[in-house]
């Protein structure tokens, strides 16, 4: 019987030749006009595997929300001690200067991931599904960090402000690559960025705008 580590290394990278098979297979065609059925003959796998990693067609597009919601879970319960969650979900938007190569390959393609999805209304459903379960679990975990009591509005306010920072300092990297800067421009920008953003949050809203 093969290990259980070994199965594990075994699953993840069929999950992973299925989620790249069906990337360059997205960029060469289009979103709809590639079957699961090619995905899987490309890949070498059967219909049933494609299925059995990704449940949706759509999944396929959006096979790194696992990670994401990993990271953004483990920023509230793995922070160290005496980091607020706060500080660590800065610290978390701080590090997505490491996408920038992947956000470069991302714009060269034609078809791109936000192509893809911008033009397809499953796809944008789909994203909005992802972020609302993302927000969904970071507040239930913040409640569990947190003590809040049930029903407790705060954990989710929270949850749904911590993610929508992260959303928008991405969409603001991204355009900060398009415009072709060199790298350490664009990591110092960012960087300046999530400053001014969290800065606001740890500071609050009362006094913004000034009158």
């Amino acid at each position: 019987m093969r290990p259980a580590g070994l199965r594990e290394k075994k699953k993840s990278q069929t999950r992973q030749l299925i989620a790249d098979t069906a990337a360059s297979l997205f960029r060469a065609r289009g979103f709809d006009d590639v079957t699961v059925d090619e995905i899987a003959a490309v890949a070498q796998v059967s219909k049933k595997t494609v299925f059995n990693h990704f449940p949706t067609k759509e999944d396929l597009v959006f096979y790194k929300a696992e990670e994401r919601e990993a990271m953004s879970l483990a920023a509230v319960r793995e922070r160290a001690p005496g980091v607020s969650i706060l500080d660590s979900f800065r610290q978390l938007c701080r590090s997505q200067t490491r996408l920038v190569a992947g956000i470069r390959r991302d714009q060269a393609h034609p078809r791109g991931f936000f192509d893809l999805v911008n033009a397809n209304p499953s796809l944008q459903r789909k994203m909005y599904e992802v972020n609302a379960h993302l927000v969904n679990t970071l507040a239930e975990a913040v409640a569990a960090e947190t003590d809040a009591e049930p029903g407790d509005p705060i954990p989710s306010i929270v949850a749904s402000t911590l993610i929508g920072a992260q959303r928008a300092l991405y969409r603001r990297l991204r355009e900060r690559v398009a415009s072709g800067d060199d790298d350490e421009t664009i990591e110092r920008a960012h960087h300046e960025d999530v400053q001014r953003v969290f800065d606001r949050l740890r500071d609050g809203f009362g006094d913004y705008p000034s009158r």
